[in-house]
């Protein structure tokens, strides 16, 4: 299942059309699936400050020359591919626990193609002074919105799993579908592409 072809970013998770596990489905209906991911969370708060950090510093290395430094780059994957792994978990995407860290062999991946060089520097600016994440802001308000929507999604999914031992289609494209979405307007934020995300579900 392939996300837009023609953003830089994209998320991938392929449908699981085996016998999903019901205990695990179970374990999401009364949020033990949540508790199980405290650790994940924690780690992630702390990696997600340093990030928006290192992002700033990096907005900098960009405007001075035109693009992103390379650890920096390389921290950013790191984290969105981590979180995104997260969500698919505690989604019901996938019922493998979700790696810590540097990405392992997983079902849901992070696709992000490198920003041609040279990066813009009106856009670096743009982030140095904050602006760009106020460009943002419109995905932001609607995916927080619809997350809510998600979580509901998510935990209608588990019943379906637990009683059936599948995962409507319907829903797992719903659940992909958000994620890409976060993971193109993270990106464009933290200056992993230059091109405005889209306002779509595709």
């Amino acid at each position: 299942m392939s996300g837009p072809p023609t953003y830089p970013i994209t998320v991938e998770a392929p449908v699981d059309d085996e016998e999903r596990n019901r205990w695990l489905a179970a374990s999401g209906i009364v949020f033990i699936k949540m508790i199980l991911l405290l650790p994940h969370i924690v780690l992630l708060a702390l990696f997600g400050l340093m990030i928006q950090i290192l992002a700033w510093i990096g907005y900098w290395g960009i405007a001075f020359t035109g693009r992103m430094p390379d650890l920096i780059r390389r921290l950013e994957l790191i984290f969105l591919r981590w979180i995104t792994r997260v969500i698919a978990w505690f989604a019901g995407t996938t019922d493998i626990y979700p790696t810590f860290g540097v990405e392992q062999v997983y079902p849901v991946t992070v696709s992000v193609e490198p920003a041609p060089e040279p990066q813009s520097r009106l856009l670096a600016m743009l982030g140095i002074v904050l602006l760009r994440l106020i460009a943002a802001l419109p995905h932001f308000l609607v995916l927080f919105l619809m997350s809510f929507g998600v979580l509901l999604v998510a935990w209608i999914g588990y019943f379906i799993v637990a009683f059936t031992g599948q995962l409507p289609l319907g829903i797992h494209m719903f659940v992909l579908n958000y994620q890409r979405w976060w993971a193109r307007a993270w990106g464009w934020t933290v200056g992993l592409t230059d091109e405005y995300p889209p306002f779509t579900l595709a």
